[in-house]
């Protein structure tokens, strides 16, 4: 369905994504579109299909059907790589590796500048850490380190999963800046988020996922509607939905 929020060119578009194991359905008839620039939050109580969702979208799990579009083109599986950059939760590279030898080989492997790398480490500030292996490092800044990698990356549209899994409130918030601030580069963000509060400082829209299925899809005045409330926070949305 096009996102009737903005105007403008639809980005991506997933049509009737669903995605199976054996008999069990894991995600059933997913749709939803984006503009270039929008932020996307993927809501959902663990178990509810977000991982899943990311990985069919980025061609890393086969769907079962449906159809992901972007730019008016349905991509194929084995392409999806030239447009998306998917990084995954907890899957550390590299961890007997020093953080800075470990960014240096990405930033070679996706072709980007040494400013940009410079760039990279001071917004998230993982200069005194460059020199220790990434096994070593805190939880909080292994995630730094994976939303490091991500920003490398020139594709267009960014999956991060979880991205504030891990980090204390202030990291949280120097970190919703930085990908606020890509947005006005012109990145399209999806970032699938357990806790509610946080997509609420971030999304543009919500996508809400409940064993697999789509309860809604907008932002939260929209989301307000289809849950049949006059006002209310997301998290209200969700349990009126659920």
């Amino acid at each position: 369905m096009s996102n009737p929020l903005h105007q403008g060119q639809v980005l991506l578009e997933i049509k009737d994504l669903s995605c199976k194991i054996g008999q069990q359905n894991i995600l059933s008839n997913i749709r939803f579109s984006c503009l270039k620039g929008d932020i996307v939050g993927v809501i959902g109580p663990n178990g509810s299909g977000k991982t899943t969702l990311m990985e069919c979208i980025a061609g890393l799990r086969p769907q079962h059907s449906g159809i992901v579009d972007v730019s008016g083109k349905a991509i194929d599986q084995r392409d999806r790589h030239k447009h998306f950059f998917y990084q995954p939760d907890q899957i550390l590279p590299y961890p007997d590796h020093a953080v800075f030898a470990t960014l240096n080989f990405f930033r070679q492997m996706m072709n980007v500048s040494q400013v940009r790398l410079r760039n990279v480490i001071d917004r998230l500030k993982l200069e005194p850490v460059l020199n220790k292996s990434a096994k070593d490092l805190s939880r909080g800044y292994q995630k730094r380190l994976l939303i490091a990698i991500a920003l490398l990356s020139k594709n267009d549209i960014l999956m991060l999963d979880e991205p504030f899994e891990g980090l204390d409130i202030r990291q949280t918030k120097e970190v919703v800046s930085i990908l606020k601030d890509e947005k006005e580069l012109g990145k399209t963000l999806i970032l699938s988020i357990h806790q509610i509060a946080d997509a609420q400082r971030i999304a543009d829209n919500f996508l809400l996922l409940s064993s697999g299925k789509l309860l809604g899809y907008g932002d939260l005045g929209m989301l307000q509607t289809v849950a049949g409330l006059k006002d209310g926070t997301l998290e209200d949305v969700f349990v009126a939905l659920t």
